[in-house]
């Protein structure tokens, strides 16, 4: 399956289980992670959703994002203008090196072939550029078990490959720095993050941040 904006209307930002709210624990536990690398600069967000990451991390970043959602980018729009694209990342470019961090959360794993994608991340961000997101944890028994779940439950999941496929795409496309960690979540809005060497067998999703 290839991404469609069919599938991402408002049944889809408005049901129970996506819901975000305003400043939430997990969104700032995102940025966290971004600061500890990039302190400014220019941030992508792809796959932005109704831009509850962005309304953060504006303070620290000069802001763009896309969505393939109309409906996401029409909710946005009054707050963000023209730095907010609806947009197919499959079927368009990014500007060479022009983004110091590209975050993609919970994206790769709707496409069908993602190695396409990581690669224009990858040249889209500058030297020493960070891309973060992050991806169902396709191993260890809590991990398959909430990927088939969610895969059952969103049929738009094309991609759940288990860490070591992710890391072998991550390296294959030249990134130098490859860190992968845990996350739990708490509902839609809390998380924590799970760093010792058995995370895979606790965690919901892989977070990845990869250096340029």
């Amino acid at each position: 399956m290839s991404m469609s904006g069919k599938h991402y209307d408002h049944s889809y930002f408005e049901n129970f289980s996506y819901r975000e709210k305003p400043n939430s624990q997990r969104n700032w536990n995102r940025l966290q992670e971004i600061l500890a690398y990039k302190k400014d600069g220019k941030l992508l967000e792809i796959g932005c959703g109704k831009g509850e990451f962005l309304k953060l991390t504006k303070q620290y970043f000069t802001v763009e994002a896309i969505d393939i959602s109309e409906y996401a980018i029409d909710s946005i729009k009054p707050s963000f203008g023209n730095r907010v694209k609806k947009g197919n990342i499959e079927k368009i470019n990014l500007i060479p090196e022009a983004y110091d961090v590209i975050a993609a959360f919970n994206i790769l794993e709707h496409l069908k072939h993602p190695i396409i994608t990581i690669k224009k991340i990858y040249h889209g961000l500058a030297k020493n550029g960070v891309m973060i997101g992050s991806v169902p944890n396709n191993s260890g028994l809590i991990g398959k078990f909430n990927t088939a779940i969610s895969n059952f439950f969103d049929r738009t999941h094309c991609s759940t490959y288990p860490p070591s496929q992710w890391r072998v795409l991550f390296g294959q496309v030249g990134f130098r720095e490859i860190d992968f960690y845990g996350e739990t979540l708490l509902g839609r809005n809390h998380n924590y993050y799970i760093r010792h060497k058995h995370w895979h067998h606790l965690s919901f999703n892989l977070m990845f941040l990869c250096e340029k």
